[in-house]
């Protein structure tokens, strides 16, 4: 029998290999975990290799290499990792598929080919947040603010024209998108009854965001539980008054209204007393505590909000999973918002696509030729697209934009 020589050293196909200045990050998709390898040039030359397309994920090593300790050691984890493996040189060569991201119906090649973007492009918007008017006898400290971090109610001094919504409603009737209806206090809104009604006949899934202050009488909600499809969302910040809001949560629920609770907190302490809520509501309505950025509370978003190297190991990211976060924005891809105003935005802290006038099949396409939104991923934000984990870290929020710091990491 003839001497091994050399080994072919493969990756497997849901294998992805990242980058940057000091390491390597190898994440495989099929058994959701990675490794880091810090960088030498004896590993540097082989992952060149594997990450050429040509080489199709195997490369050949020589015996000899291998007294390279980096490098065996390289070859050994690969192994043990399962995120490849290795057979004697002198069988045949391992041909394996590298994970490309191959976008068929992507922007770039549509327009590359002539295409309209334009043919299927209502089928993306899957969520859209509706502010039908702005006025609020409530005087929330963050009013301005807290809308441009997560939906959330806001004052304003307009009132969208009920035959402008009602022309836009039967526009995406077909689109299947959530509808979530909110405003000042969306219950002074004129139109409403008119709007559920409208809502109540689509197959769009909508929802009623309000603070909870704003939750109206016993009466008005037995009224809109007549609507069968509605869903009432309702947020609550600021002081804790836990048998007012036992209170109120209990007269939704008489009312056969199906509900949830959105806390939203900006200290520890606020956390501590939410979480006790959680617990007593739990058992009849969905609860979630979220935070909120008032521009003096970065330390407590340094220990709730921003990721540290340990958190990622816990990420689990199929292949697919993987592909979109370097396509696009999976926090806003697909949503658009309308202000009280007319405006529509594809992210309330960018400037507007247009207003509720203009086709939304134009705003939608709008949005996708650009990368403010949509597309807007961290490999084209600064530092992150020169950290190796931007392979499986979350896509930027509307956190990193109020805060203004891409990388809320450790």
């Amino acid at each position: 029998m003839d001497k091994i020589s050399s080994i072919w050293l493969y990756l497997e196909p849901d294998t992805f290999i990242s980058e940057d200045s000091e390491a390597y990050f190898l994440y495989n998709s099929g058994l959701k975990k990675g490794v880091s390898f810090q960088k030498t040039k004896s590993i540097e030359s082989v992952i060149g290799k594997l990450q050429d397309v040509d080489h199709l994920y195997s490369v050949n090593l020589l015996l000899e290499d291998l007294k390279d300790e980096a490098l065996f050691q390289f070859v050994e984890t690969i192994q043990e990792a399962d995120l490849g493996g290795i057979v004697e040189g002198n069988l045949e060569k391992p041909v394996i598929l590298p994970p490309l991201l191959n976008l068929q119906g992507g922007v770039e090649r549509l327009k590359e080919h002539g295409a309209s973007i334009g043919y299927h492009v209502l089928s993306y918007l899957h969520e859209i947040t509706i502010y039908v008017n702005g006025v609020c006898s409530r005087n929330c400290h963050d009013c301005s603010s807290n809308f441009k971090q997560f939906i959330c109610c806001t004052k304003s001094q307009c009132a969208l024209d009920f035959e402008e919504l009602k022309r836009f409603l039967f526009s995406i009737s077909g689109s299947g998108a959530s509808i979530n209806l909110l405003g000042g206090d969306l219950f002074q809104y004129e139109g409403l009854n008119k709007v559920l009604f409208i809502l109540d006949e689509m197959d769009n899934p909508y929802t009623l965001v309000s603070d909870w202050r704003n939750i109206p009488t016993s009466d008005v909600l037995t009224q809109l539980s007549s609507y069968k499809s509605l869903h009432l969302r309702i947020l609550h910040k600021g002081a804790y008054d836990r048998e007012q809001v036992w209170k109120v949560a209990k007269e939704i629920e008489a009312c056969h209204l199906d509900q949830s609770w959105e806390f939203l907190v900006s200290s520890e302490e606020e956390y501590e007393k939410a979480s006790l809520l959680e617990e007593r509501l739990g058992d009849f309505a969905k609860v979630w505590i979220k935070p909120f950025y008032n521009g003096q509370n970065e330390a407590f978003f340094e220990s709730y909000v921003y990721t540290d190297q340990d958190e990622l190991k816990s990420i689990a990211l199929t292949r697919q999973n993987i592909f979109a976060l370097q396509a696009l924005n999976t926090n806003d891809f697909g949503k658009i918002t309308i202000m009280s105003d007319g405006s529509v935005y594809a992210n309330v802290n960018e400037k507007p696509l247009g207003t509720i006038q203009d086709p939304i099949k134009d705003l939608l396409c709008k949005e996708l030729e650009s990368k403010n939104t949509w597309r807007r991923t961290r490999y084209d934000l600064e530092p992150c697209s020169h950290c190796r984990f931007k392979l499986i870290c979350p896509s930027p929020s509307n956190y990193e934009r109020v805060i203004g710091k891409n990388n809320l990491c450790h």
